[in-house]
This record gives C-alpha cells, structure tokens and sequence, in this order.
C-alpha cells in the first residue's frame, strides 16, 4: 500500500523531466545533472514514504524528526532543481504537499500547501522571465485540498481504531475483574455454607462422643463426606465448571439445619420452578441457610417455593441493623445479573425472611 501510493505521485515528476528533455536551452551536462536531482528526490520521496509518512510502528518523536529531515530535504533538492527548471520546478510542489499532509500538525500542513500554492503564483511575478503556469496552479489546487482531506479522513479513522482498541482493553479488563468477583463470591458461598455445616457437625460430634458414640461417629463420617464435596466444588468453581442444582441445595439445607437443631419446612420437590431460575433459587438457599444456621439462633425454618419466587424464612432473632455481609452483597450482584430483586426483611426479635423475586 505505501510503495502503491508513492508510485500513484511520482506520475507528476513526468512534467518536470519532459520539460528538462524537450528544453532548447539546457546543455546535455544540465540535463543530465537536473534528471540525477529529479531522480535523488523522487528516490527520498519513495523512501519517506515507505519508512516514514505511513509507518504506524514508529514513535511519534522519532517520526517527527524523520519527518522534518524529509522535507528539508527535498526542498534543498528542489532548490538544486529550480537553477534549471525555473519556474517549472513548482510541479514538484505536490510531494512538499504530501510530506506535510501527512507528517506535520493539521494547522502545520494547511499553512505549508497555502504557502506553496501562493509562491506559485506569486513567484513568476517576481522572478524576471518566469511566467505563471496555469496548469500547474490548478494542479497544486487540486492536490492540496485532496491531500488535507485525506489526512483528516486517516485521523478519524486511526482515531477510530485507538477508540476500538482501548474499548476492547477495557473490555478485557472488566472481563477479568469479573471473573475474579465471580470466584470470590462462589468461593464465600461454598466455603462459608460448607465451613458452616462443618462447625455444627463436628460440635456436635463432640457432644455425642461419650453419650453416642455411633451417633458421633456417623457425624464424622458425614462431616468427611461435606468436606470431600467442598473441595471438589472448590475444584470446579475455580475451573468455572460448577454451577448449584436445587434440588441438592435443598437436601444440603435439611441436613445443616437439622444438625443445628432448627426444624426444617422444605418443599419435597423444585418441578414448581421456572429451570431457568433454578441455579439462581439454590445460590439463594445456599447464602441463606448458611445465614439461618449461623446466625438466626432460630427453631424453626420455611423454604417456599414458586415458579419465579424463592423465599427463606425462619423464626430468630431477625435482623440486628448489620450491614451485608460478603455472601449477601454476591447473592444481590447474582440477582441483579439475573435481572431479578432480593429483599431481605424481619425486625428484631421476629424472624428474617429473604426473598428472591425474577
């Protein structure tokens, strides 16, 4: 594309060199030492091009130096060209133009192609024996708005593409940090249900040991079991490969709140249910019987279950005026994803309920 572009330009220097072939007044020497100069600057023109103008790899000081090396450059060669080009040496304008389209500030680049269109016409004015060429003005004419637009059109397009690329950083990111918060929070949730029901066990393993040692041992059998099942859920979670059945949050809630004494009412089955809120409902159940176990001091416990309503309830103490803990903050972010509402209510001395509504 770049080495496409500068050949698609270098079909103006045709005017240049036809003038210097066809010339009636120039000696062969000067002929020869105008084509070598023509030649130098189409040559540094093509490799400002390539290795400069359209470079994106290159850091912007860098190119900016190389830049301004560039068009000194070839205005020293088109200087070298004007002893015998004369007026004609203006056809060499629209590469100026370019350069500093492409490479200089856009205030920079307007005011350099009026200067070189205004020294075209005004320059054979001055200049004894040269006269304006009419083909030439109209070229630069052409050329320079051209070539400004072009710049503009590049700017809003790389200005696009940094656009596109910091949003798609951004979304990386968030991406990440989603992640993250997704296994922090299945993490708590796992943990601190299982951890919960662990306590209870091994509590009250420690007061059968010596009444009921069966009855003990069956609870350290069962607290081995939980723990196997712990770690494997932490296992899956940090894979992203686990997600809760209801129906087994339900048998894991009979089994925690009988241990710590609390009279379970659970529904016999989760059929009543929308399936898909079902993952959301047994996140819900989990978070709050791990809530009721830990902290209610309650007797007795309620699980109601609709086909887009779960509700939790118990009969402790009910809320004291603490703020949210982690696993309530992850249940509200897991409802609010799900596009549902959690409330959670109950005085003191009365009881909580919480409830999740999609």
């Amino acid at each position: 594309m770049r080495w496409g572009f500068a050949a698609v330009w270098l079909l103006f220097l045709i005017y240049p060199i036809a003038s210097v072939v066809s010339s009636d007044t120039l000696s062969r020497t000067e002929r020869i030492v105008t084509l070598i100069v023509l030649g130098c600057f189409a040559l540094v023109y093509v490799l400002a091009c390539v290795y400069v103008l359209f470079r994106r790899d290159l850091p912007e000081e860098v190119r900016a130096r190389r830049s301004i090396a560039v068009f000194v450059l070839l205005i020293a060669l088109a200087a070298a060209a004007m002893v015998t080009l004369g007026e004609d040496v203006f056809s060499l304008a629209p590469y100026l133009m370019a350069v500093s389209a492409f490479a200089f500030a856009l205030p920079i680049a307007v005011a350099t192609c009026v200067v070189l269109l205004g020294a075209a016409i005004i320059a054979p004015e001055v200049v004894t024996g040269w006269s304006v060429d009419t083909g030439i003005v109209v070229m630069l004419l052409v050329v320079g708005p051209t070539l400004l637009a072009v710049r503009v059109l590049r700017s809003r397009e790389e200005l696009r593409e940094q656009t596109v690329a910091a949003s798609r950083r951004l979304n990386e990111q968030l991406a990440v940090v989603a992640e993250r918060e997704r296994v922090a929070r299945d993490v708590h949730d796992i943990l601190g249900h299982s951890l919960t029901v662990m306590t209870v066990k091994s509590e009250l393993a420690g007061r059968l040991v010596d009444v009921d040692p069966d009855a003990a041992k069956a609870e350290l059998a069962d607290l081995h079991r939980i723990s196997r099942e712990a770690l494997a859920e932490i296992r899956a979670t940090v894979g992203g490969l686990r997600s809760p059945d209801l129906a087994t949050e339900l048998l894991s809630a009979r089994t925690a709140l009988v241990a710590a004494q609390i009279e379970p009412s659970l529904p016999g089955d989760v059929e009543v249910v929308n399936p898909a809120h079902r993952v959301l409902f047994a996140w819900a159940l989990r978070e709050a019987a791990t809530n009721v176990v830990r902290h209610s001091g309650a007797t007795q416990a309620w699980v109601t279950l609709e086909e887009n309503m779960i509700r939790i309830s118990d009969d402790g103490v009910g809320l004291t005026g603490r703020a949210d803990g982690n696993g309530l903050r992850g249940l509200r972010e897991r409802v609010h994803a799900s596009g549902g509402t959690l409330r959670v209510a109950g005085e003191p001395g009365t009881g909580t309920t919480i409830e999740v509504q999609v």
